[in-house]
């Protein structure tokens, strides 16, 4: 009898256990406070967007939602934090496609796997950017731009952030598209200064910083980089009008770690849906020249794998690296 007791009593323990394990695992999410780490410093244009979504996040979720700047190393250090945290939903990346769609070619060694060790959630907005000219460069779109680079090779100057950015990489697929030489002057910031001033002629320049000077009139918009004319300014013609299926754009989504819940996954996208389409996040969107988007994982990790296939031969045909 004390025999059957005692089985009883572990059966019981056990059962309790499992009945414990399986409550913990399908307790509501969220419960607690869930941090947004994006891989940049604090005041720049993704930060701000990062900060506005946690304020809707936080108010959708009905938990605290706050921001941690993790910036360095193209974007990598913030990336791997994400990589490695809990796969619980409560730490989660908002970053652009750029440590899954570059880095992984520039760099020699990764410390996270970009295709493995994170799950895409949805992409957020995306924008493309403005082919800017000092205004004494004798151009006005995209077909006087490339007849100029035709007539001197090698002399028609473009301003980057520097090698291996989208900006320096924008601009090669467009000399490969239109089979033209020029000259590439990297920096290590913003160049607008000197494209208005006049020491280099072009830029690449993200909404966020090109439509305020192409509105007061500093430099003057060739063309958009976009798959659509953009909403801000659509009198400007996109490069794909002159040369169909060319597209430069950068998006800025959310990841979490792998092996992240389903659940969580599906109800982190709807959360984020929700907030993107928010009045406020519409209107700042907006502002700032973006569009909005709204995407499942599968989708997003198609989009990020077409964009490393092209990112990915581009950077080895000009055999760029960063270390």
């Amino acid at each position: 009898m004390k025999r059957i007791t005692t089985l009883v009593l572990v059966w019981a323990a056990g059962l309790h256990c499992t009945m414990g394990t399986a409550f913990a695992q399908s307790a509501p999410w969220p419960q607690r406070t869930i941090k947004i780490v994006t891989p940049t410093p604090a005041g720049v244009g993704s930060d701000i967007f990062a900060r506005s979504y946690a304020e809707q996040l936080s108010r959708l979720l009905k938990v605290p939602v706050i921001v941690e700047n993790r910036p360095g190393a193209l974007a990598t250090i913030g990336t791997d934090a994400v990589a490695k945290a809990t796969p619980d939903g409560y730490t989660v990346l908002f970053s652009t496609s750029n440590p899954f769609t570059m880095t992984p070619f520039l760099l020699s060694r990764l410390p996270y796997n970009p295709k493995e060790d994170l799950v895409p959630v949805t992409q957020a907005l995306k924008g493309g950017s403005f082919i800017v000219a000092n205004n004494a460069v004798p151009a006005r779109n995209t077909d006087e731009l490339i007849a100029l680079a035709k007539r001197r090779p090698g002399h028609v100057s473009f301003a980057s952030y520097g090698s291996g950015s989208t900006s320096h990489l924008g601009f090669e697929l467009l000399q490969e598209a239109a089979s033209v030489e020029m000259l590439h002057v990297p920096y290590k910031q913003g160049a607008m200064p000197d494209v208005i001033g006049g020491q280099v002629m072009l830029g690449f320049e993200p909404p966020i910083s090109a439509l305020p000077n192409i509105k007061a009139g500093r430099v003057k918009a060739l063309a958009y980089t976009g798959s659509q004319r953009s909403t801000a300014l659509p009198d400007v013609p996109t490069v794909a009008e002159r040369y169909p299926g060319f597209e430069v754009s950068t998006w800025l989504g959310f990841w979490v770690p792998a092996r992240t819940p389903d659940a969580i996954v599906e109800q982190l996208n709807r959360a984020i849906t929700t907030a993107t389409r928010s009045p406020e996040m519409t209107r700042q969107i907006a502002d700032a020249g973006l569009e909005p988007m709204s995407t499942n994982t599968a989708d997003t990790r198609a989009i990020i794998e077409r964009e490393a296939q092209t990112m990915g031969r581009l950077i080895k045909a000009k055999g760029l690296r960063l270390d």
